[in-house]
């Protein structure tokens, strides 16, 4: 298998890691913990995009208030849409990162730093740049543990299914909503 071959059959991957990203930022009260043993918080913000790509492709936007608390953006999941990008807030230690993640790429755009301490030019630029390393190293963090689960075979087929019946439940309206 050629290595297009190889970024065709995963591609998949990058939009099923927002959804799990949106299931345990859910049900695991946002708290996420790295490989390395750091602690960090991720919610889905003001923003999410669902897209089905078996049919004509049509798409969801939803934003302003909890967009992936509402009963419509589980319907969409229920009916086969899967999340094409999700905008993501992003908080580690006293810094925040919010940012568009999109799935099919793992691209992020229109990302806000946290505030930058240094008061000297050339430094900004440096804090700056360090900035935007750091979230870039969360993400990667976060997506080697989805990748942790999502190829360990019987791991995902219970987590594949405890996503299912999240969907389930909040599509229908049987867990309440915040």
């Amino acid at each position: 298998m050629d290595l297009f071959e190889k970024i065709e059959r995963t591609r998949h991957f990058g939009e099923l890691f927002l959804l799990w990203l949106w299931y345990h930022s859910d049900i695991d009260d946002t708290v996420f913990y790295l490989s390395d043993g750091s602690a960090l918080t991720l919610a889905i913000d003001n923003q999410i995009t669902l897209e089905a790509k078996l049919t004509e492709a049509e798409r969801t936007v939803l934003s302003g208030g909890a967009p992936a608390d509402s009963r419509e953006a589980f319907e969409a999941l229920r009916q086969g849409k899967i999340v094409s990008q999700a905008k993501i807030r992003l908080q580690r230690d006293e810094k925040e990162w919010v940012f568009a993640l999109t799935g099919s790429t793992l691209s992020m755009t229109g990302l806000k730093i946290p505030a930058l301490m240094t008061k000297a030019d050339d430094d900004k630029l440096y804090e700056r740049q360090a900035l935007i390393e750091e979230a870039d190293a969360l993400i990667r963090g976060l997506y080697e543990k989805f990748l942790t689960t999502r190829l360990d075979q019987e791991a995902w087929k219970i987590e594949f299914a405890n996503i299912c019946d999240w969907i389930a439940r909040k599509a229908s309206g049987s867990e309440t909503e915040e």
